[in-house]
């Protein structure tokens, strides 16, 4: 085994999150499990938010989600699969018009506004779809664009002076 190997599987990994608002812990909307997410030039779905116990609905289902106590996720970083296949809506896309293959696009959170994905191509790269579900859902692949964006997460709050 390589002594220098930190992840067997590096494709689920945790990840600071862009602030939405001057502190994670006060977000008005929070990104949520199964959000899709873009940190510098990653992109991923979230599976597991770090911090407070956060509620939110499913259809006329609310879940409440309390921190994982295996993990150590701190407010504002969340574990994000960056490989896979996932459910999600796709603005713009039509199965009889476009199918599969169509490329994907992240509009990313701002404020209050949960990240989006689009079919349109003024938005970031994030993946492409394979198909859909039974009741009509996109299955959005996970594909990571070229690096060389510069609106990196800083991993570390700076100290010092």
């Amino acid at each position: 085994m390589a002594k220098n190997e930190v992840f067997k599987y590096g494709q689920w990994v945790s990840l600071p999150l862009p602030l939405r608002g001057n502190n994670p812990d006060v977000n008005a909307d929070p990104t949520l499990p199964g959000d899709p997410v873009k940190v510098g030039s990653i992109v991923g779905f979230v599976q597991e938010v770090g911090g407070k116990p956060i509620s939110y609905s499913v259809g006329s289902t609310t879940v409440t989600q309390t921190g994982n106590p295996a993990n150590s996720l701190k407010p504002g970083w969340a574990s994000v699969a960056l490989a896979g296949a996932f459910a999600f809506p796709v603005t713009g896309w039509d199965a009889e018009t476009k199918g599969s293959g169509t490329p994907v696009f992240l509009v990313a959170a701002n404020g209050s506004n949960r990240a989006t994905l689009t079919t349109s191509s003024n938005s970031d790269p994030f993946g492409v779809i394979l198909g859909q579900t039974h009741d009509g859902v996109p299955i959005v692949n996970i594909v990571q664009p070229v690096p060389g964006d510069t609106n990196a997460v800083p991993d570390k709050a700076a100290t010092g002076s």
